[in-house]
């Protein structure tokens, strides 16, 4: 279950996909419009566990499965820190297991276990090579960025490429697209010098995964940008992490582009992939110790 967007299409070319009603933010109407595809989809597949990281689509989802008996796992987006999404709130009281991705919110939030990073756990490449252009990115966010757009019309000492989403700007200079199939957006991070995006999960990941440290300029929510202001503190904490350079003054954004070294540094964590194949091993054996169970009291009534 997911969005449709070209890189969701492109990734999971090979795979059965559900589309989802959008956006979700604050949506009544696409609301019930999801309870209702969930209360299909779940009836005609029956999982036994339903495993979820949001975003808002999530929601119904997780609790029609709850309903109708199977497990969920939920995993909190990698991008928050300070405290559980909407979705993750909204979704606990029917998750069997939650799993946030910072230490840091799993001691704030009691029902949130620690087990690892998608960040830290990847195996970060050395560079292809030192690249050449700049690639400046604001993923496949609902809301415009118009601040970083507009930003990218002054890196003129080299070509630029923008994926600029809803944004209706339209730099001078660039070679301007809405959005990318995964694997075009994949190829251009790793032949691009620097990769400017915003501080979305998958822009990042994807750069960290070619070896490009990516220029990080996170969304505020009282310019309209996002809806809180998550993607700051998840962009501080990665520069902390010695993961990725953050600019907050676009007036920066210049001088930091044109510094010769975007390369990452590789790191080790947890991996959470791991634990989370371990929990729905014990959920399923859980799952299917109860189905027996059923089974034999419906039979020794018979």
């Amino acid at each position: 279950m997911s969005f449709d967007k070209a890189d969701v299409r492109s990734l999971l070319a090979e795979e059965h996909v559900y589309f989802g009603h959008g956006p979700t933010n604050r949506n009544i109407p696409n609301l019930i419009r999801n309870i209702g595809l969930a209360w299909r989809v779940i009836g005609e597949s029956r999982p036994r566990v339903l495993v979820t990281t949001g975003a808002g689509v999530a929601v119904p989802f997780a609790w029609v499965a709850r309903m109708r008996g199977a497990r969920v796992i939920y995993v909190e987006c990698a991008g928050r820190i300070d405290g559980p999404s909407l979705s993750g709130r909204l979704i606990a009281p029917v998750a069997d297991r939650i799993y946030a991705q910072w230490p840091e919110l799993a001691a704030k939030w009691n029902r949130a276990d620690y087990a690892g990073n998608v960040l830290l756990s990847q195996h970060t490449a050395a560079p292809a090579g030192p690249g050449s252009g700049v690639l400046v990115t604001v993923g496949t966010n609902e809301a415009p960025f118009d601040r970083l757009v507009a930003a990218a019309a002054r890196l003129t000492s080299e070509s630029v490429i923008v994926q600029h989403g809803s944004s209706k700007l339209r730099p001078h200079g660039a070679r301007c697209v809405d959005y990318l199939p995964f694997e075009a957006f994949d190829a251009l991070v790793s032949s691009s010098r620097v990769v400017v995006t915003h501080a979305g999960i998958g822009s990042v990941a994807a750069a960290l995964a070619h070896g490009r440290r990516p220029v990080v300029v996170p969304r505020l929510s009282r310019l309209g940008e996002a809806v809180d202001d998550h993607q700051v503190s998840f962009a501080r904490r990665l520069e902390r992490a010695g993961l990725v350079t953050v600019v907050e003054d676009l007036d920066q954004l210049v001088e930091v582009v044109g510094m010769t070294d975007h390369s990452a540094t590789p790191m080790a964590g947890p991996d959470l992939s791991v634990e989370i194949r371990t929990a729905l091993d014990a959920l399923l054996d859980v799952s299917s110790s109860a189905q027996r169970g059923r089974r034999l009291r419906r039979f020794k009534s018979a």
